[in-house]
């Protein structure tokens, strides 16, 4: 029983080694170039993604708003630190599976270095059944983008100022 205890517990934790590199390749390859390898975007043109991401993983609607944006794209004027960005990013539903989007956003999750004061930490992780259910709403970029609006309403909700507009 211990060796097939030890065993399950080597391949979890080989999994989960092997979910972490994916999902870092998976930044590197699609998202690094514009929102750079700390998350930090280019001010200007591509916005910070670090905090933003990690506030919006702590309730529903921004989740679905972040699952969207990464399979259908996004569309819109955001503002982001007092800094305006109006441009367009793709969506990845052609070129990522569920499991590979569930990866990449856990992944961002993970990067501790990616926090300002105040960022939340969200309770759970994505899945690749979350996934799968937002893939199958089939949004365009405008629809996420009113997503966005949403999500953004129910953030600040609580709080007077800030976040990522």
């Amino acid at each position: 029983m211990k060796k097939f205890t030890a065993a399950v517990l080597f391949l979890a934790l080989a999994f989960g080694a092997a979910s972490a590199a994916d999902g870092e390749a998976l930044y590197t390859g699609y998202c690094q170039a514009c929102h750079q390898a700390d998350g930090e975007g280019i001010p200007g043109t591509y916005p910070f993604i670090g905090g933003p991401v990690k506030n919006l993983s702590t309730f529903d609607e921004g989740r679905v708003f972040l699952m969207a944006t990464t399979l259908f794209g996004l569309q819109g004027a955001v503002v982001q630190r007092g800094i305006a960005y109006d441009g367009f990013m793709p969506g990845y539903a052609a070129a990522m599976s569920d499991a590979e989007v569930a990866d990449l956003l856990n992944w961002i999750l993970e990067q501790a270095s990616w926090k300002r004061p105040g960022t939340r930490t969200a309770a759970t992780g994505y899945t690749p059944d979350e996934v799968g259910r937002v893939r199958a709403l089939g949004l365009t970029p405008d629809q996420v983008y009113e997503l966005l609006d949403k999500a953004e309403e129910i953030a600040h909700a609580g709080s007077p100022a800030g976040g990522n507009r």
